[in-house]
This record gives structure tokens, sequence and C-alpha cells, in this order.
């Protein structure tokens, strides 16, 4: 049997149990644990790196650029025969749409959650993105609201996490990025060769392409090298850990203190409360054996996504709900992908999944003229037959036809969607509505038996209409830069930006939230929540960076609710 259990397994008495790994739960735990107290990490997912909790040894992760294992094989997704999620647009829909059940936004199910899959894009939410209540009050049928804590106060944190996880990118270089306290970490790598023919059109049509902040190593950083620029950062895991999951920053980190512990393989099914459902008293889980295994501490952390987090929620009998707004405000960012074909070979697929980015398309509230959408990243990409994705991989070719081996290895020299396409992706802000929900499918149960989660869901038509705006300049883009054929991409019935925001939202005001401004639930003096589900808005920009900021933040105020600031290291 595989390895589950790390970092300081002496430990049997715990202050706080996060749940989670990922980008919300790996940067909380290292913050409590540097402070001193004793945490455990429980994450339903194997461990792919090995030596995570050796401070002698470099860690070695498990993964490669393998297609049939990452694409084929669910090395790191949930299976969707076992664990499915169930889908539809409204009650009218019935209980579910069948044909769309199955993945809905999966996310990785390994030690580091969603950061070990993606390719790590981290520019910060703008000033103004935390202040729509106000500045989009009146958009009909949406509840944008303020955040209760607003960019100035989480700046210093921005920086902490950006050191942390290692951030490359170029101070000033976004004329639109607000006020920053300092440089990032480390400078830009190499621009993809395909973002500067995409900037011939951009600069003709006077936008600013800018290097894209991501964590990703440029330069060797924290003991981790540079990246390779093999092209496979989106939805595989680093094989050479140069990009800075949680896994191998923050929660390594955690583990390396000697007070935190982690148990892979080990599912939280139930929070187990008191009478009065004002604490929770322990977590019941499935252990790697099978066995239901029951942990306890003083304070808990929910940080296993938006979904989940719910889904956990109404496992434990509705926790938390005395504002009905539990699993509301489900959020996923509206993208709108365009491509372009060139004559020339633009090499797609070297570099990182992106480099280079422009945000002259993320708009200005109530403003007509530059209607609010998002950042726009400039990818390598590819379009086989019936299949629209980032990358055209050898596989997605070849399952595009029937191909004897000599017209095969004369289409992978050619490589026409492979080498010759170029991807626009605008990350529109989603309008978040109380009718777009997260709850319990009553029909469908998952391997264990447990209801699977049900997403209720459909677009906004304000983010729809700013999508449509800049369809057309995207394709002028296209084609002012080379481009030989452009068009705009079909959208997937379930979006699929696995982007997951609200659910759990954070406010002063504990009728109209779930959690207040230090992540802790209202109702549940015990109980905190540190990633996305706390986003009252989704902003235009990925939001990877926020959630670690945010899980940062929540980490400082459990350990000085006075002073969070005062917790930040150098």
């Amino acid at each position: 049997m595989r390895k589950t259990l790390y970092g300081n397994t002496q430990l049997d008495k715990f202050d706080v149990i996060v749940i989670g790994s990922g980008a919300g739960g790996g940067p909380i735990a290292h913050v409590l644990a540097a402070a001193g107290q004793k945490v455990l990490v429980l994450e339903a997912g194997p461990c792919h790196f090995d030596n995570i909790d050796d401070p002698a040894h470099d860690i070695v992760a498990r993964f490669s650029n393998d297609e049939l294992k990452i694409e084929r094989r669910n090395f790191m997704l949930q299976n969707e025969n076992v664990e499915p999620r169930t889908w539809r647009t409204a009650a009218g829909d019935g209980p579910r749409i069948e044909t769309l059940t199955g993945n809905v936004q999966f996310l990785p199910k390994t030690v580091g959650g969603g950061s070990v899959h993606a390719d790590l894009k981290m520019p910060r939410f703008e000033s103004q993105d935390f202040q729509f209540g106000t500045l989009l009050k009146n958009v009909q049928n949406a509840s944008f609201a303020d955040w209760p804590v607003q960019y100035d106060e989480l700046e210093p944190f921005y920086a902490w996490g950006e050191r942390l996880l290692g951030v490359q990118g170029k101070l000033g270089s976004n004329p639109f990025e607000s006020k920053r306290s300092g440089e990032y970490p480390m400078p830009p790598g190499p621009p993809m060769y395909g973002s500067l023919v995409v900037q011939k059109g951009l600069s003709a049509l006077g936008y600013t392409m800018f290097p894209y902040p991501t964590a990703v190593n440029s330069i060797p950083y924290d003991g981790r090298p540079p990246c390779n620029n093999c092209g496979f950062c989106s939805s595989y895991g680093c094989p050479i850990n140069a990009k800075g999951s949680s896994a191998v920053t923050v929660l390594r980190k955690a583990l390396l203190t000697g007070n935190c512990q982690l148990r892979a393989e080990t599912r939280v099914v139930r929070l187990v409360a008191n009478g009065s459902g004002t604490a929770i008293t322990g977590v019941e889980t499935i252990d790697p054996l099978g066995a239901r295994v029951t942990f306890t501490a003083d304070r808990f952390v929910l940080a296993a996504s938006p979904i989940e987090d719910v889904r956990l929620l109404l496992l434990s009998g509705g926790l938390g709900n005395s504002s009905g707004m539990v699993g509301r405000n489900l959020m996923f960012h509206y993208q709108t992908i365009a491509f372009g074909i060139y004559g020339e070979r633009v090499h797609g697929y070297r570099g990182r999944a992106v480099a280079q980015g422009f945000a002259d398309f993320r708009g200005k509230p109530n403003d007509a003229a530059h209607p609010l959408a998002g950042i726009t990243e400039i990818s390598g990409g590819g379009l086989p037959v019936g299949e629209a994705s980032y990358y055209a991989r050898v596989l997605a070719q070849a399952k595009a036809g029937k191909w004897n081996g000599k017209l095969f290895k004369a289409l992978m020299r050619e490589s026409p969607a492979r080498d010759r396409v170029m991807l626009l992706v605008v990350q529109a802000e989603d309008a978040p509505q109380v009718t777009n929900i997260v709850d319990l499918d009553p029909d469908y149960v998952d391997l264990d038996g447990l209801p699977v989660p049900r997403c209720t869901y459909k677009s906004h038509p304000f983010e729809v209409a700013n999508g449509q705006f800049y369809e057309p300049k995207l394709l002028d883009i296209m084609m002012k830069s080379g481009a030989r054929y452009a068009a705009i991409t079909p959208r997937d019935d379930v979006p699929s930006s696995q982007h997951i925001m609200g659910t759990l939202r954070f406010g002063n005001d504990p009728k109209t939230s779930v959690c207040d401004k230090n992540g802790k639930f209202h109702d549940i003096g015990n109980l905190f929540a540190s990633d996305g589900a706390l986003f009252p808005t989704s902003s235009g920009y990925n939001p990877t960076m926020t959630i670690a900021t945010l899980a940062l933040r929540v980490g400082a105020a459990m350990v000085n609710p006075a002073s969070p600031a005062s917790v930040i290291k150098p």
C-alpha cells in the first residue's frame, strides 16, 4: 500500500483540521503551522509527490507528459462513472439533464488540489472588483455585493502569496493593474513565439500585451528549478516542480514545521456538530482502508472547493444556513474563445500555457463602450475535428480520424491543428445569481453511497452580452496579426472554465452572507472557509491568486483576529 500519512505522524491532538490541500487549504495550513498550531490536513485524493515531507530530499513528482495517464486514465481527476455530478439550468429542467451528468467542473482529486493541474496564471483582481455591489447594484436579477475586505487591505497578502508560491511578472507592464507594493518575486520568462505573432494585431489596434503573472519559475526559486517550457502546464502536473502548486510550496512548508500532519486518501463525509449546531466537534472520514474514522480539533476549515464545501455542509444536515445562502451565487467564468489559423508555424505548443495577455477588455462598470469582461489570455491552441481544446495533443489529433501509419506520420510533421493555431481566451465577469446553486441530487449517489452534488446554473444576460461585445474585436486582432482564418469557438453546455466561485459568500451582514470578513461562519463559532467559496463576485481575472490570498488572510485572522496583517512574514 502506498504512503498516505505525512508530516508529523506522531500528532494525535489537533488545534485545527483543514479539509482540502489545494489553493485554499495549503496556504492556511502553512500560516497556522508556522504560528505553532497543530494542524491536520485531510485530502480525499492520493499524494503524487514523493519526499513532500522530507527536508533532506527534493520532492519527486509522479507526473509526466503522458496523455493517456492524465486525460484518459483519471490519474488526477475523479472518475465520473463512480463519482458523477449532475447539472441543470433551472428547476424546470426536472431533477437534472441526464445527458450532462458526469464531469461537471471537476477539479483534481489529489494532494495539492486544483493548483496541481492548473497552469497557475496568477493575476491579482483589480481594486474595482471588490466594489461591484455598489458599482453594479442596478443589474436586474443579479446579486452583486461589495467584498467585506478591499484591495488595499488584501495587497500585503497578495504580495506575501506571490513570494510563497513564486510568481513571475513585471511591475507596471499591465496598464490596468492596481497599485502594487513591490516588484514580482521573479522576472517573466521568455514569451511564446505565437504571442509575438498575435502582438502584431494588438499593437495595430492599440492594445497592450504584457507578461502574464504566473506561478511558474522563470529562474531557480525556493529550491525548485526553472520551467523548461515543455508546453504541458495546463491540466498536467509539473514533472520537475517548476509550477508553484500548493503541494510543493506552502503545504510542504507546513509539513516541515513539525506542526502539521497530512492524511491523503482520507475523505471527509460529515461534519459532526453539537446539539445546537453552533459548533463543530469533529469530522467523520472514510480512511484509505474504507473504515469510518472521526477526528477532533478545536477549529475546522473548509477548503475542498466551493462545490464540495457545500456538499459537505448538506451531508451534515444543512449546517450554517440561517441566511439561506449556503450553495447560492455559484459562479464560473463565462469564457469567450477565438482561434486564428496561420499560414506560418506559430509553435503554440511551445512554452508555458499562457505567457502573455492583455487587459484592455476588462472594461469598466456601466460603460457601454467598454463593458466588463475580463483579462485575455494569449494561448497556443488547436482544433481537432469536433473538439476545441487549448492544446492539440497527439492523441486528440489521432482520434480525429482513421489514419494509416504513413499518413499519420505526415500529419504529425505538418501538425496543422497543433502548430498553426493561436487562441485568445477572455475570462468574463460572471454575474452572481441566487438562483445559481449547489445542492444534493435527489437520486444519484457516488461509490460510497453519498448523494452527489447537483449544480443548477444559467448564464446571466450580463456576461452573455459582454462576451458577445468583444467577439468581433477578438477576430479583428487575429486577422490583423496575420491569421488566414479566425472564428469564435462554440461554448460548452456546461461551462468548462474550472474557475469555481461563490456558494459560501462572506460579508458583514449575517442575513445576506454565510461567513464574516475573516472567513468564519456567522452561525458556527469554530468553522471557517478559505477557498473560492467566499467570493461575493467573480472578477474577470483568474481566481487562484485571490483564493490563496484570502486563505493566507483567513489563517492570519485565526492567529491574530485583531491584526491579521501582523502575521505576514517577509
